[in-house]
């Protein structure tokens, strides 16, 4: 099949770490398409600040530091407009766009985007409506939202509603203060016995509490004690832990951020069956459906409003547990994999099926 050659300098990862420790959505997401695409036959490079080079799950994994490759037929750039040309001489040259679509517009990265005129794939349909008319035109853009993983498809319905438990899974820089508030305030005045848990949390020294280290930054100074009590900040746990804490909270309390180009964090909580109270900002209008799998609310009132009905009002999140469930599973990677190859090898995949009379996996 094709030589794909996928180019990510995010953080120091190879294949190995989607199970064993914990990742943001950019490096999951490409180790999750990495394999995908292995499974589909092709020949599959990743480039990462990696120690490689190491092969795990079909995929070749090595470091951005050693040689740049020549040629294959599909290179992928991850975001970064900087490595566009890490590759020299690929047949067809792509960036993958999971951040903030308006970051390519930099003054100091737009020109990579005209000199190399990658076909960009985007991930939601919010990074289609801002993407830059001072960018290369493409009509129509090609939009592939992000794969889920089959970890959190297909769950069956619960049989009891959760405690009155809220969760937030993203990073803490992302809002957290401005959820803590809105609780404190708002939403635990009113549910006395709710706990909001935090989980997503990467840089807390063991055994250092996030109050000490965090109040005034990512959570507000003077809390009262029984709001530090009812904030349960955890460190870092394993997938199927976060899965499981998911699947014991009531609600996912996200007030959004600017730079969600897509948001697995809130994806997979609604996949688990998690109604979600979010800010209607960037992509979170497409990740949950409002008055059915949740709420979109930006005014602080009427989020909390929202936040205390779902954590007491068990008819109410039943219906958008179930909801949920039905409507909010996503596509899964292998499809996400079989869009991209369509939309970036199709002409290349049809003669190799056509000439050796290979099946279509879909």
């Amino acid at each position: 099949m094709a030589s794909i050659i996928i180019a990510d300098k995010t953080r120091h990862y190879d294949g190995t770490y989607l199970e064993t420790r914990a990742l943001g959505g950019t490096e999951s997401s490409v180790i999750q398409l990495a394999r995908e695409l292995a499974r589909r036959r092709h020949e599959v490079t990743v480039y990462t600040h990696c120690d490689g080079p190491i092969e795990h799950e079909g995929v070749l994994w090595k470091p951005l530091s050693g040689p740049r490759p020549e040629s294959c037929d599909l290179y992928i750039a991850v975001h970064q407009p900087e490595l566009l040309g890490f590759v020299k001489r690929p047949r067809r040259r792509a960036i993958w766009v999971i951040w903030p679509v308006n970051q390519l517009k930099h003054y100091k990265k737009i020109w990579r985007a005209w000199w190399y005129r990658p076909v960009p794939v985007l991930a939601s349909l919010h990074q289609a409506r801002m993407y830059s008319p001072f960018l290369p035109h493409r009509d129509p853009h090609i939009v592939i939202p992000l794969g889920l993983p089959d970890d959190v498809r297909g769950h069956p319905p619960l049989h009891n509603a959760p405690p009155r438990r809220a969760i937030f899974t993203s990073r803490p820089t992302l809002n957290l203060r401005g959820l803590v508030e809105i609780w404190a305030h708002r939403i635990l005045p009113r549910v006395r016995d709710a706990v909001l848990d935090v989980y997503g949390v990467h840089d807390l020294q063991p055994g250092q509490e996030a109050w000490d280290a965090w109040e005034g930054s990512f959570l507000p100074a003077g809390a009262a004690p029984e709001v530090k009590r009812s904030v349960q900040v955890h460190p870092s746990v394993s997938r199927k832990a976060l899965i499981e804490a998911n699947r014991a909270s009531r609600v996912l309390l996200y007030l959004g951020h600017k730079a969600e180009a897509f948001c697995l964090a809130v994806a997979e909580a609604q996949a688990l069956g998690v109604p979600a109270v979010v800010g209607p900002v960037a992509a979170m209008p497409e990740r949950v459906i409002d008055g059915v799998t949740g709420f979109h609310h930006a005014d602080p009132q009427r989020f909390a409003d929202a936040a205390v009905s779902i954590l007491t009002d068990d008819a109410l999140w039943r219906r958008q547990h179930e909801a949920a469930l039905r409507h909010q599973q996503g596509i899964s990677w292998s499809e996400q994999a079989g869009r991209l190859e369509a939309a970036l090898l199709g002409d290349r995949i049809a003669l190799y099926r056509s000439v050796l009379d290979v099946p279509d996996r879909g």
